[in-house]
């Protein structure tokens, strides 16, 4: 008997990580449609400045205009078994404009986006699994 579990695993796993990478890309694009003109965008920098990373990934760097924008980032494996991809921005008022402070109450782009998305990950995880 030839056994090929753990290579079947290796690939479900890269599978699963692909299709997680175009989650946090569908969370990146979300999040910018939710800044524009009057709402959260001046001068385009913070919305330019929303990426995906891999979770390890330091978020500071983005305030020396280091930002992957619009590319496809692999879920990297944390623990045992759990895959993730991280997307946001790492300028330093982002969180600000995002939870907002004083009497601003914030636009909440980030939670909106993965809100939006969420219903979507199943598809998006078939798609690229052929699960």
């Amino acid at each position: 008997m030839d056994w090929r579990g753990q290579a079947w695993s290796d690939k479900k796993k890269r599978e699963l990580a692909i299709g997680m990478g175009y989650v946090g890309l569908r969370v990146e694009r979300y999040a910018k449609g939710e800044l524009y003109k009057g709402h959260g965008v001046i001068t385009g920098t913070l919305r330019r400045s929303i990426h995906t990373a891999p979770p390890s990934y330091d978020w500071a760097a983005d305030a020396h205009g280091s930002s992957a924008e619009g590319q496809l980032v692999l879920a990297e494996l944390v623990g045992p078994s759990r895959l993730v991809v991280s997307a946001g921005s790492g300028l330093e008022y982002a969180k600000a404009v995002h939870d907002g402070h004083h009497a601003f109450g914030g636009y909440h782009y980030m939670t909106i986006a993965v809100d939006k998305v969420r219903p979507e990950v199943p598809g998006i995880l078939k798609e690229h699994t052929g699960d």
